[in-house]
């Protein structure tokens, strides 16, 4: 049996729009993962050990891990924004205690690309529930919520950034918490 020309050419005009898949572009949003060192600020806690050495907690000092969304809209493909949410905590090396500082760190920042690898970053953030904990070595503190600014310059997934920012409410008066610190964020 053979097909006739004219059935033959109609199905394949016919079936190529239905088989042919439409391009979408891909979605602007998207899940990032990653962490953060930071070093700096006041002492906004600290103890006297054994040895009557003073150990000290800085304000910025933190090693966090974070999750968050990307945007970046297809049509400004050199504009970026990150919001993520973390965990931030560092201690001291105290022998049989376990002295700490931890906060919960709320990030929002825009990025603009300059090349395909370089960019630059302006944000807000917030620091919640910054809490120091002398496991008995000293005097407990828990500080105001508190509001910052960041700064910073990356290189694909790293950056290197300045935030600054101060924690009021514990002592007699407010203690710098900003620095400097090195991020790494992951988009998936």
């Amino acid at each position: 049996m053979t097909f006739p020309a004219p059935l033959f050419f109609l199905l394949v005009f016919l079936a190529n729009p239905l088989l042919a898949q439409e391009k979408t572009a891909p979605s602007p949003f998207k899940l990032l993962l990653g962490g953060a060192l930071e070093l700096g600020g006041d002492r906004t806690g600290w103890i006297t050990n054994e040895a009557d050495e003073i150990q000290v907690i800085r304000g910025a000092q933190g090693v966090s891990v974070a999750a968050g969304v990307q945007f970046r809209p297809n049509s400004l493909d050199r504009f970026m924004l990150h919001a993520t949410v973390g965990y931030k905590y560092w201690r001291t090396l105290t022998e049989g205690a376990h002295v700490r500082m931890t906060r919960i760190p709320v990030h929002l920042t825009a990025h603009y690309w300059l090349n395909d690898n370089l960019r630059v970053g302006v944000g807000v953030l917030t620091d919640r529930n910054i809490r120091f904990r002398s496991d008995g070595l000293g005097e407990d503190h828990n500080y105001d919520p508190s509001f910052g600014t960041k700064l910073e310059i990356g290189w694909r997934n790293l950056a290197l950034g300045y935030t600054r920012m101060r924690y009021y409410g514990a002592t007699d008066r407010d203690r710098c918490a900003g620095g400097l610190g090195l991020t790494y964020l992951v988009a998936f």
